[in-house]
């Protein structure tokens, strides 16, 4: 069986649900490591992680992009619906994008002929991530993400545990009839690290213009030169040339006496089933598990949390003049009302409510107590780096809502309401056709759905009511494509370089990966037309 194909699959799950925890191009950071570490090419593993993301960033963390990037534009007793239009109508364009593109994006790193004998794994699969989502999508826009990479994970495990759709290596041949011989080991992996002197693999790079052109690099595991010169930038790398990979020849008993001897050091003895395994299975997932569970009980209204969260009332106000009145309620919600003595213009946040202190900073807490012997930087080192991060995702965020708000007020003075009834004057009906372009510019710049959103939202919807249709419609079609422009999003081609050590320009990426996401933006406007939009 070929790990090209399994290990491909098992990324997009995971990066599906990392997205629905975090968001802010993490699966990416996270992602494109993963597949170089399985011997694939830096750059077209960025590819493939930034065009992967594009279809998961619609509901985002926890429905942040929808939440949130569109939280100003209904008034509180008509959010609910809307949110939930917007989500699947967004969720049906998605779907059908990932079924027609998801073998395109992964040929970019697997040929024809594997991809070609494992249809029925790779569609089965894809089916395990995008169905749920699909389906969670017409009930709430805070879990699809979430729960689609998760039953993702599981289902593409069990696919490849019970062989369902899988073909032997043995009977897949290239273009010039011989077999594949594509290894999960690489320089940059753990197993890597493990060596046994005298053992050496060879890294081959058969390139025909791809991005690192060396013909044959030798090297033992872990040779730093190897990975420099793997890594050097060419910025017409082709990505369809199928045997410009990454090929590691290894003995067959790569892993046997004292080699798995030095590998059980390195990473510990594998636990079997009954010796424990359960339990710290459980240990180890429990961040994911613990955010789904606690997301799940403070938002599912049956279970009378959310009341308890999102109280105003007790509350006790202090009042700071023209500047407003500030109060906290025991809920612990913040308010600030008739800011500027501007009737109307009020502010507030629940602390407890929204995903910030819970699930997040609970759960990472809890996490660091637990493993507080396995930690291998300090709680303040570990809060430097989370600041650091946040540091320009803030910025970013910060601006955008302060343009949001300038834009939006006045009525139809407001900038907002001029350029959304101009633009739908000039173009039309034609409007739907720039709509999801305009979602994935304000990403493109941004970095960020939920910022593109933000910045846009307004717009979309009064020039959708300028020219008569469905609002929510054409903010599906924004939000597709602000998630279709993490594909060429520069933050996140930035940090997906970074962490595999890649010294590219940006624009040797987006050469690739804007065809993705002009096809995201094509199919979905077809889609749109045809189920929703009626002029």
């Amino acid at each position: 069986m070929d790990s090209n194909i399994l290990f491909c699959n098992r990324v997009f799950a995971f990066a599906y649900m990392i997205e629905g925890t975090s968001g802010f191009g993490t699966p990416v950071a996270l992602g494109a490591p993963m597949l170089v570490s399985s011997g694939h090419d830096p750059a077209e593993s960025v590819v493939t992680l930034l065009v992967m993301d594009s279809f998961a960033t619609v509901w985002g963390g926890v429905g942040l992009p929808t939440w949130f990037g569109f939280g100003s534009l209904f008034p509180i007793d008509e959010q609910a619906d809307a949110f939930l239009e917007i989500s699947y109508k967004a969720g049906v364009c998605l779907s059908i994008c990932a079924f027609l593109l998801f073998l395109p994006l992964l040929h970019i790193i697997c040929p024809w002929p594997l991809i070609r004998n494992n249809l029925l794994f790779i569609f089965l699969s894809l089916t395990t991530v995008v169905g749920p989502s699909l389906g969670l999508s017409f009930v709430t826009e805070s879990f699809p993400t979430l729960i689609g990479g998760m039953v993702g994970c599981v289902g593409t495990a069990m696919l490849i545990k019970f062989k369902i759709g899988l073909s032997q290596l043995e009977d897949v041949d290239t273009k010039n009839g011989e077999n594949l011989e594509i290894g999960s080991v690489s320089e940059h992996s753990s197993i890597a690290k493990v060596r046994i002197p005298n053992e050496k693999p060879i890294l081959e790079r058969k390139s025909t213009g791809g991005v690192g052109k060396d013909e044959v690099v030798d090297s033992e595991y872990g040779d730093d030169n190897s990975v420099d010169n793997n890594t050097k930038e060419d910025e017409s790398f082709d990505t369809t040339d199928e045997h410009s990979r990454p090929m590691v020849n290894t003995p067959d008993d790569l892993l046997t006496g004292s080699q798995q001897e030095m590998l059980e050091r390195e990473l510990g003895p594998r636990k079997e089933v009954g010796e424990g395994y359960v339990i710290e299975l459980l240990g180890r997932t429990s961040p994911i598990w613990l955010i789904v569970l606690l997301l799940v009980l403070t938002r599912v209204e049956d279970i009378g949390l959310k009341d308890y969260l999102t109280r105003k009332e007790p509350n006790f106000a202090i009042y700071f003049g023209s500047y407003g009145t500030f109060r906290l309620s025991a809920s612990l919600v913040l308010q600030i009302d008739n800011i500027l003595s501007y009737p109307g213009l009020n502010w507030k946040y629940e602390l407890l409510y929204m995903p910030f202190i819970m699930p997040f900073v609970l759960v990472s807490l809890f996490t660091m107590l637990v493993y507080r012997k396995d930690l291998q930087r300090s709680p303040k080192q570990i809060a430097g780096i989370v600041a650091r991060r946040l540091k320009n995702p803030a910025i970013a965020v910060l601006g955008a809502l302060c343009l949001v708000q300038l834009m939006i007020r006045i009525d139809t003075s407001a900038p907002a309401f001029i350029l959304g009834t101009v633009l739908a004057d000039w173009f039309q009906e034609g409007f739907i056709v720039i709509s999801p372009l305009l979602g994935a510019l304000g990403t493109f710049f941004s970095g960020s759905t939920t910022v593109s959103n933000l910045t846009f939202g307004t717009i979309q919807m009064m020039a959708a009511e300028s020219i008569g249709i469905s609002r929510t419609s054409v903010l599906a079609l924004q939000i597709v494509g602000a998630s279709a422009g993490m594909g060429i999003c520069l933050n996140n081609i930035i940090a997906g370089c970074a962490v595999v050590g890649l010294s590219i320009s940006e624009g040797a990426i987006l050469k690739q990966t804007y065809k993705f996401v002009v096809g995201i933006t094509t199919i979905t406007t077809l889609v749109m037309l045809a189920f929703f939009i009626r002029f």
